[in-house]
């Protein structure tokens, strides 16, 4: 069989785990096929299929379930690759999932990633719909997970204002995950694309999330955060963005409320700045 540069980041992306910094540094450095070589002689993982025949097998099984789910696969090379993922060195992502619109490039500028809390409160919710609802209307991309709570209205703004919207998931592109939101990813698709690192099958494992919030970081321009709490998942995101220099908002909520405890921590501690109202996300980008 032979390897080129997507087939060996198809493999890397099967047998290794997301985010795997070690591993994005040794393709940096070497390339995705010279990686996989050493992996295939190093890496108890990358050991499980030595022939030639089990590689196309699993190589052949992966490009059937893309296939089957109507996805397609982008890598760096390919001109619709949404450039500013890279800022995650790295930790960027060595191949990712499409289904819907595949020019990731064009469809993220200028996008505004909305997170927050699953247990989200009604004033949350609206808020997160609200805020949808307006980048929808100005033309600039809503990106989200697809969870419940700020997640989902986020999406539902957006699309009810005729936006775009991507949805970030921690699990093959084959599978819908909160299956509750089957119908929802489908309307994502068609107004915007849902994508995802994790090869076809893949489980949503609790730590894939974490790992997928830099994604959300890294393809948006800026990120709201809207409800979390002060153990949230939400704020890896709002730390990733700050991280890689993307601008971080907070929505603040009442000073007793436990869900915006984490996003008062952040404007307190300057790594959110305030939002008072959506005009403020849109005004450097489109005013």
């Amino acid at each position: 069989m032979l390897i080129d540069d997507r087939t060996a980041r198809i493999l890397l992306a099967h047998f290794g785990e997301p985010g795997d910094e070690k591993i994005g540094a040794q393709v940096a450095q070497f390339g995705a096929i010279e990686t996989l070589a050493k992996l295939r002689t190093r890496n108890s993982r990358f050991q499980t299929a030595q022939s030639e025949l089990e590689l196309n097998k699993v190589v052949s099984e992966i490009m059937r379930m893309t296939a089957k789910s109507k996805s397609e696969i982008l890598i760096p090379s390919d001109t619709c690759w949404p450039a500013p993922i890279n800022d995650l060195d790295f930790a960027a992502p060595i191949c990712l999932w499409v289904k819907g619109d595949l020019d990731l490039a064009e469809l993220i500028d200028p996008s505004i990633a909305i997170v927050g809390a699953r247990a989200a409160t009604s004033y949350g919710e609206r808020v997160s719909s609200e805020l949808g609802s307006t980048l929808g209307e100005w033309g600039i991309t809503t990106i989200s997970g697809a969870a419940y709570g700020i997640d989902a209205a986020a999406h539902r703004g957006s699309i009810a204002a005729d936006g775009k919207t991507i949805a970030v998931l921690a699990c093959g592109i084959d599978l819908a995950y909160p299956s509750a939101h089957s119908a929802l990813l489908n309307r994502i698709c068609a107004s915007g694309s849902v994508i995802t690192e994790a090869p076809p099958g893949a489980p949503p494992l609790k730590h894939r999330f974490l790992t997928r919030n830099r994604i959300i970081a890294a393809l948006s321009t800026q990120v709201v955060v809207v409800e979390a709490a002060l153990r949230s998942g939400s704020l890896s995101t709002a730390n990733w963005a700050n991280a890689i220099g993307r601008k971080v908002w907070g929505v603040p909520g009442p000073i007793t409320s436990a869900t915006s405890a984490g996003v008062h921590l952040g404007i307190r501690e300057q790594s959110m700045a305030i939002l008072m109202e959506s005009t403020d996300l849109v005004s450097d980008l489109v005013l």
